[in-house]
This record gives structure tokens, C-alpha cells and sequence, in this order.
């Protein structure tokens, strides 16, 4: 990176809005919908390679009357389109009337005067908005929705350094904003709307946007951010269909970045190495960004939740623990999958996936009753623990003998032993955040409701800490084989976790008669199609992601074609 002759503090905070500027400038010219979608069938019985093939965003309904249905009603909308249907979502929802105001931030300072990390906008601003790019501001009537956009005044000579700087009308165009206005006519802008309504609370986010509105705050006007941020949380808990739309489109690069990771992946490969699969892989699809570091842990470092990527290398035997996920509109996959680096599961490593897996799918049936019945994530967690405690206990790394007769799993339950090989819950809300945000928090409370997306997570691990520490409680050591389980550690077996996203539909709507509820396909909530599963809508299984063993192991045979990303992006 060379800026040969600019130097000084004028340079440093506009240097991150002239390249978001130019960012934008782009993001203009680029289509809504580039190519078509291959619908691909979930991991009940499909190919790898007919699940390979999804690797674009669902076209409009009317592009093809093959599609399944959910590919019509979840179909990516323009931006001024989407964005319009979650500002007005927030401003029906917003009661106190007055103005609202945010803002996108700005690119995060990384080393020296003039290096930045790459900018990501406030998710709040994103929803309301759409604008990716820093600098920006929203001013926007709770009342009438009259939505305003606030440019940086940027030099001319921005042009020249990172490239064309997007004229009002175009940002207009771009964003569907009412009106757009520099970000330094803000103060007029607010005296105005003061002027006309006799003095209005102003309401914003806590930190930079409400120290700003405070030096520029008209008399009588108050500024306060008591409200917003909890109404935004409790808009974004549930999605509209284009926000599933782009939670899908993610799901797709992600997955099938996920799926060249298997591909690639042989002994003597770093976890490094990896991860720059990945994020090659769904970049080249089309998702410029990853949504959270990547997560990729080789043998013992797939026991640790949140281990970043490394040095360490795969070793035969080992099994790779990846949990990673890319953003489309700055909604972000999150997708988990654990494959052999031999490219076959076997022994244990076999036994511990599978029983992974059975509480993946006995959490699934749980929820598939999904929204509007009353079922909560807890339900589904409770399931996929009694499922990996039967599981562990068939592999032998649980005593029968604990406890005796019917009552062995409820003692285990009591005693958390569980939580000795899966310290996680099972889930957590997912959007424009990975650990996206509610009323309640990353993590839904009480029952699921349409429209919620979350993540279906369980793992098992072997972690020595968590082992050392059952061992020392006399009541828990009893129900574990420590001998099995430290013997397994010790050889390499670090941890299996599967993870999908999934909405809950709305079950009201009614489901065609004669449909299968299977994990492949079904119908339900007025939607059909791969993924479908009673009232869930499973977006990493539409999206092709494989995860059933046979299926892993069959992508794992496949030759690594790094082209094909390049040839089939999504959105």
C-alpha cells in the first residue's frame, strides 16, 4: 500500500470513506440477480454434486416455474426495496414519535497513520438503510418515514485515490432515500424539521451518533437513547422474506466454500492454508466478506469453541473442525461441519460424528414444529443433549452403571454431565450479526415465533480442562470412562460440531396435503422444497451444504476445481 505524499491528520478518518465511497460507487453498477439457482437437494439423499451446484441466489418467481416455491416468496429485492420494508418495520414499531438518527461509523484504524481494517457498518444502520459504505448518516421521521441520507463531503481529490465518488442522485437511486443531504447539513437539516414541528426528540444509538447530535441539537429539542436501540432489537429478531433471501445467498457461498475446504483438504495442509479456501472460495462466489474470523481447528484444536485458524497442520486421522460463514448484504452465514482429513470417517471419530449428528437431527424434530406452537430453542437443546448422552454412552465414554434403570438420563441431565462434552447451548439468533440480536438477547427465550432465523448447533468435544474438572466432582466422575475419554484426547480426537441455520415458518398458513416432512424436502408455511422440514425452512440444507457422512466423504473424493467459484456467483 503506497500514499506517497499524503501525510498529516486531515488524511487519516477521511481515508476510510473515501474507499467505502468508492465501494459504493461500484455496488451501483452491480444487478440485482446474476445468475440463476440450481435447486439442490438436502442432504436426505442428493449427490454431492447435484448439491454443489447451488451456488446462486433464488431468481425472481417469475424466472422459473420449476422452482421450488420457497425460491419464489425468498427471492433477493433491490436494495431500495428490502431496506424500505425494515425502515418502515422499525418506524411502525417505534411509538414515541420525533426523528430518528444513526450512522454507518467509520473503517477502524489498524496500524500507522493511514491503514485501516476493512469497514463494516453498524448492522443497526445496515437495517434501516442498506448503505455498506462509513460516514454515512440516516435522519428519518418515526412519524412519516421520510428517510434522509447523509453523505460525506469528500475532496476531490478522493476521485483519484480510490476512485469515483457517487453524485446525491445517484445515492438516491442506489438507496431509495427521499432525499440525501452532506453529512455537514446536518445541524440546518435538524433546526428545519424543529422549525416546523415545534421542537422533536431526537433519538439515537449510545456513543459517537449521540455525542454528535449533542454539539448540533436544536433549543427544545431533546436528544436520548433510551428507545431506539431496543425497538431495532426487537424488529431484527424476526426477518423479512428478503432478509431470509439474503440469508440464503450467504448460505450458498458458504456452503459451497465449506464443500472446496473437504476438497482441498489432505494431511501435511495447515489450518491456515484452509481457511484461505474458504475465504477464496466464497468471495470468488460472490460474498465479499467473511461474517466472524473463521473458526478451523485440526484434531486437539477442535476442542477449543472459538479457535481461530492456525499453523497447526492436519495430520491422517485427524478430523477438521470448520466453523465458518460469509455475508452477503452484510447478512452473514454461519455454518459448522467436521470431515475427515483421510477423507473417511472411521472408529471412533465415526461414533462421535454420528452421535453429533442424531442430536442435530433430534433437535431439528423438536423445532419442526416450529413457530406459533408454542416450542422454544430450549426444547430443542434439551433434545439434542438426551440424544448425545445416549450417544456418548453407546460409544463408552459414559458409564450405564451411574446411575441405574430408567432414571440414568435424567440423573446425567440433573448433574450436567452433558455440559462436560458441549459447554454450548445448541443455538442462537443469526441475521445481520452472527450472534444476531432480539428483545432477549443473541439467544431467543420463550417460544420460537415465524420469522425468527437460528442456528442448530450441537457439538461434542474432548476437552481436557472440563475433563480434569468432572473428574474432581464426586458426583459427576462416576458416569464417565476418563480412561476412554483421555486415551481419545490424547490420540488427536478434539470435537465434532454440525451446524445449520433455520427458519421458522409460519405453520398458519397451512401445508399442502400429501408432502413428506423429512429433512430433504417437504412443505409448509405456503413453501415447498429442498430444506423444508414441518415448520422449518432449512437454509444450509437448501443451499446444498452435505453433511450426512456418505455425502461428506463423496465431496471429500471429488477433485478441488478452484474456477468453478469463479464461474458461479451468487446474488
Amino acid at each position: 500500500m503506497h500514499k506517497v505524499g499524503v501525510s498529516g491528520a486531515s488524511w487519516n478518518r477521511p481515508a476510510s470513506a473515501w474507499r467505502g465511497h468508492a465501494h459504493a460507487a461500484r455496488a451501483a453498477q452491480v444487478p440485482t440477480s446474476r445468475v440463476g439457482v440450481t435447486a439442490a437437494a438436502g442432504a436426505g439423499g442428493a449427490s454431492s454434486s447435484a448439491a454443489a451446484t447451488a451456488t446462486a441466489a433464488p431468481p425472481a418467481a417469475a424466472s422459473s416455474p420449476a422452482a421450488p416455491d420457497w425460491s419464489e416468496r425468498f427471492r433477493v429485492r433491490s436494495v431500495p426495496e428490502q431496506f424500505r420494508e425494515t425502515r418502515q418495520k422499525v418506524c411502525k414499531e417505534f411509538l414515541a414519535g420525533g426523528l430518528l438518527y444513526l450512522e454507518s461509523g467509520e473503517a477502524p484504524a489498524r496500524n500507522g497513520s493511514d491503514v485501516f481494517h476493512r469497514h463494516r457498518s453498524h448492522s443497526h444502520f445496515v437495517y434501516v438503510t442498506g448503505c455498506m459504505a462509513p460516514g454515512y448518516g440516516a435522519l428519518i421521521d418515526a412519524e412519516t418515514g421520510h428517510f434522509t441520507l447523509l453523505a460525506p463531503r469528500l475532496p476531490e481529490e478522493a476521485a483519484y485515490w480510490v476512485g469515483a465518488v457517487p453524485s446525491l442522485e445517484q445515492l438516491q437511486q442506489q438507496y431509495g432515500a427521499d432525499r440525501v443531504a452532506y453529512m455537514d447539513e446536518l445541524k440546518a437539516l435538524l433546526a428545519a424539521a424543529a422549525a416546523a414541528g415545534g421542537g422533536r426528540d431526537l433519538h439515537t444509538l449510545p456513543g459517537p451518533a449521540a455525542d454528535k447530535l449533542k454539539t448540533v441539537v436544536p433549543a427544545g429539542c431533546r436528544v436520548t437513547s433510551d428507545i431506539l436501540p431496543s425497538t431495532i432489537d426487537r424488529c431484527r429478531a424476526t426477518k423479512t422474506d428478503a432478509e431470509v433471501a439474503c440469508l440464503y445467498t450467504a448460505s450458498v457461498a458458504s456452503g459451497a466454500a465449506h464443500m472446496d475446504m473437504w476438497r482441498a483438504c489432505r494431511p501435511g495442509l495447515t489450518e491456515f492454508q484452509l481457511e484461505a479456501v474458504f475465504a477464496m472460495s466464497s468471495r470468488c462466489r460472490g460474498a465479499p466478506d467473511l461474517g466472524y474470523p473463521v473458526i478451523v481447528g485440526t484434531g486437539p484444536n477442535a476442542a477449543v469453541m472459538h479457535y481461530e485458524a492456525g499453523p497447526a497442520a492436519v495430520e491422517p486421522g485427524h478430523l477438521v473442525l470448520v466453523d465458518a460463514g460469509a455475508e452477503w448484504r452484510c447478512y452473514t452465514a454461519d455454518i459448522s461441519r467436521t470431515f475427515p482429513a483421510s477423507g473417511r470417517f472411521e472408529g471412533a471419530a465415526r461414533d462421535l460424528y454420528a452421535s453429533v449428528l442424531e442430536a442435530q437431527h433430534r433437535a431439528l424434530e423438536v423445532l419442526s414444529a416450529g413457530g406459533g406452537s408454542g416450542v422454544s430453542l430450549q426444547d430443542g437443546d434439551r433434545a439434542a443433549r438426551v440424544a448425545l448422552l445416549e450417544g456418548l454412552r453407546g460409544m463408552g465414554l459414559l458409564r450405564p452403571e451411574a446411575a441405574g434403570g430408567s432414571g440414568w438420563l435424567d440423573a446425567a441431565l440433573d448433574l450436567k454431565v452433558d455440559r462436560t462434552f458441549m459447554p454450548h447451548g445448541v443455538g442462537h439468533h443469526l441475521g445481520l450479526d452472527v450472534h444476531d440480536t432480539s428483545d432477549t438477547g443473541p439467544v431467543p427465550k420463550g417460544p420460537l415465533a415465524p420469522g425468527m432465523v437460528v442456528t442448530v448447533e450441537p457439538g461434542a468435544y474432548l476437552i481436557p480442562p472440563l475433563l480434569a474438572k468432572a473428574r474432581a466432582d464426586p458426583k459427576v466422575a462416576p458416569f464417565i470412562n476418563f480412561d476412554l475419554a483421555e486415551s481419545l484426547a490424547a490420540g488427536g480426537l478434539g470435537g465434532v460440531r454440525i451446524e445449520d441455520n433455520v427458519l421458522l415458518l409460519d405453520g398458519s398458513k397451512g401445508a399442502r396435503a400429501g408432502a413428506g416432512t423429512g429433512a430433504g424436502a417437504g412443505v409448509s408455511g405456503g413453501v415447498s422444497g429442498a430444506g423444508v422440514q414441518g415448520r422449518l425452512f432449512n437454509l444450509t440444507v437448501a443451499a446444498g451444504c452435505a453433511k450426512e457422512m456418505r455425502e461428506v466423504e463423496d465431496v471429500m473424493a471429488e477433485e478441488w476445481r478452484p474456477a468453478e467459484a469463479m464461474s458461479r456467483v451468487v446474488g
